[in-house]
């Protein structure tokens, strides 16, 4: 099953509530969930769900083993990576001059997270394949596609490679209940193809926003079923929920909304979406009783069955 997440408006954090939605299923459910960017970079799904750990003095984006991996000479965001290889430290420095470390010259980049899997084959992308480049976020039921460390141009939809993002999408399906994407307010052809082909679309908005309305005047194109998911939301506000499902009529099980939370950005920032929201779904823990924890929830349940996983 794919749910797409999507949004006319920009600067409405899409990202950061598809993380909190899918941290919670994967709390409130024992399904498996993948997360993926909707586009070739997922920068702000990554930092969301992807914690930044520091080994030494360096930090690095990723946990150890799965990440991206670099011989001497890679580049890491953009800066010369000098290369400790530890087993042979006393040898590179008795060989210094005798040029061993020549290929330091050269850059090597040893691709990993969807880079790697763009390069597959459809028959290749195995489950083992799959899992062996994904991120864990909550541990064996979430995980998280890296996206590409490359740069992203207006063009990389209709590139012969880059379009085996789709076969990508399929091979994940097969591997995971939930497919999670991320489709931030994109309007290029692969994200309206994702759209069109997801069995849900959460249609993310600003509380005092009018995409309800438009949704109704103007109804897309699309395959699957549509939720409206509010963020930032706050109880005191012109547009309640309640005065949204009564100004357009809309079913109570398709509008949840995520009450805005300034520690929750902070998790968000340092990568620990994925454990902060078990406090807040969980009902043995305190803050779930709060607005934000049964505002999340509610949403969360809502969607689980929308998708038919729910109780």
């Amino acid at each position: 099953m794919k749910i797409a997440f999507w949004s006319e408006e920009t600067q409405v954090e899409t990202a950061f509530h598809m993380s909190l939605m899918a941290c919670a299923f994967a709390w409130m459910r024992p399904v498996s969930i993948a997360a993926i960017s909707g586009g070739y970079q997922g920068k702000e799904l990554e930092k969301s769900l992807i914690r930044s750990r520091r080994k030494g003095n360096a930090a690095q984006d990723f946990s150890d083993g799965w990440e991206r991996e670099y011989l001497p000479g890679s580049r890491q965001g953009g800066r010369k990576k000098k290369a400790v290889l530890e087993p042979f430290a006393g040898i590179g420095r008795q060989k210094a001059g005798e040029g061993l470390f020549a290929a330091e010259q050269q850059e090597y980049f040893v691709p990993s997270g969807l880079d790697c899997l763009l390069g597959k084959r459809r028959e290749d992308l195995t489950e083992q394949a799959v899992l062996a480049n994904m991120h864990p976020v909550v541990e064996d039921r979430m995980y998280c596609l890296p996206g590409s460390k490359r740069p992203e141009q207006e063009w990389w939809h209709k590139d012969p490679l880059f379009t085996g993002l789709k076969q990508v999408l399929d091979a994940m399906e097969e591997c995971f209940n939930i497919v999670f994407v991320d489709c931030g307010n994109r309007k290029d052809d692969f994200a309206q193809w994702v759209l069109k082909e997801a069995d849900i679309c959460v249609l993310n908005m600003d509380q005092e926003s009018e995409l309800i309305g438009d949704y109704y005047r103007n109804p897309p194109k699309l395959r699957g079923k549509v939720f409206f998911l509010i963020g930032n939301y706050f109880e005191d506000g012109l547009y309640t929920r309640r005065n949204l499902q009564r100004l357009y009529r809309v079913d109570e099980d398709l509008l949840g909304a995520i009450p805005y939370h300034a520690q929750m950005k902070e998790a968000a920032r340092a990568g620990r979406i994925g454990t902060e929201v078990r406090n807040y779904v969980r009902k043995d823990r305190a803050p779930s009783y709060t607005v934000f924890g049964q505002e999340l929830s509610r949403a969360a349940r809502l969607l689980l069955q929308l998708a038919g996983t729910g109780n």
